[in-house]
């Protein structure tokens, strides 16, 4: 079926009052982006992020941009008729230049037009990352099925490969292993084919969390793993459900700020022995990180980069 997408051009205030216009005539669903919205996000110093992209940054000046798709059908004729004629009846009011953008585009480009950008990915040695739709020959890889749509952690990212190199190199067969900051679970589900008896993945996000438990199953690794959601930073009754004993290894693929407010809960939990892996560290942070955790009680063993992300491997 194709779609209308229709973009207004205007301000922080016109974006409400667009909205108000969409709405009025039978669609809920739009989208805004405001420089607005950016900007206070970049100020906001209690959003732990490390980086961002210098794209990003120039998006903090400009236009409003309020996007809506419109079925190009009799109802969704009637309705784009009828949001034209509420943005001409605002026009002067000081919502911006409400200049207005129209394009077709077809839904099977969403539904299916990024797969095309998605193949088996083989990450290290030891692993081979494949979307479930892709066969392909494992040549004595780990095979580990995520669906790129689906969660952050498809092995594409930096921080994820560096992560699963680092594991290729660590013997977890019959041990313990914790995946903390999980999101699409992908390095829980490689510790568990790689042999750990239990596997604990824990995210702040429902989302993800759900999504892990999706991908354990699809990777048949679902029995020897356990799921949970939550902050284990402001849960306390989380926290001791998840370090509730010592784990052999534990992988933390989180930014600098989150690593450092749990690097005493890492080493409480971290068995004699054991290794901490830490990957979502860029390298301008890295030796504020180490020293941190050597200031904790952990012995770097080394590093690994790529692209200025760093992954810290240390252990107690």
């Amino acid at each position: 079926m194709k779609f209308t997408e229709l973009t207004v051009y205007t301000n922080t205030l016109g974006s409400e009052i667009i909205g108000g216009i969409i709405t009025a005539a039978g669609i809920s669903c739009y989208s805004v982006e405001d420089p607005a919205d950016l900007e206070a996000l970049l100020n906001d110093n209690t959003v732990p992020y490390d980086y961002i992209e210098e794209g990003l940054l120039n998006k903090t000046e400009g236009e409003t941009l309020v996007k809506v798709y419109i079925s190009q059908d009799e109802q969704g004729t009637a309705q784009l008729a009828r949001i034209k004629q509420g943005i001409e009846a605002v026009e002067g009011d000081g919502f911006g230049r409400l200049h207005i953008e129209e394009t077709t585009v077809d839904d099977g480009d969403w539904a299916d037009g990024w797969r095309q950008y998605f193949h088996p990915l083989p990450i290290g040695e030891k692993f081979i990352v494949k979307p479930t739709w892709e066969e392909c020959e494992p040549d004595g890889r780990i095979v580990l099925e995520i669906d790129p749509a689906s969660s952050f952690g498809t092995g594409q990212h930096e921080t994820t490969a560096l992560c699963l190199r680092a594991l290729e190199h660590i013997d977890v067969e019959g041990k313990r292993v914790l995946d903390m900051g999980c999101g699409s679970g992908i390095l829980g589900i490689a510790a568990a084919k790689c042999g750990a008896a239990e596997t604990v993945l824990v995210d702040i996000d429902s989302v993800a969390a759900t999504i892990a438990e999706e991908n354990l199953g699809v990777n048949k690794v679902a029995d020897s793993c356990k799921v949970y959601c939550g902050n284990v930073i402001t849960d306390e009754k989380l926290a001791k459900t998840v370090f509730d004993g010592e784990y052999s290894l534990i992988l933390a693929n989180i930014v600098a700020d989150v690593i450092k407010c749990m690097a005493d809960m890492f080493y409480g939990s971290l068995a004699e022995g054991g290794t901490l892996v830490c990957s979502g560290v860029i390298g301008g942070r890295r030796a504020e990180v180490e020293a941190l955790l050597e200031k904790t009680g952990f012995k770097l063993l080394g590093t690994d980069e790529e692209n200025d992300w760093v992954a810290i491997k240390c252990t107690k």
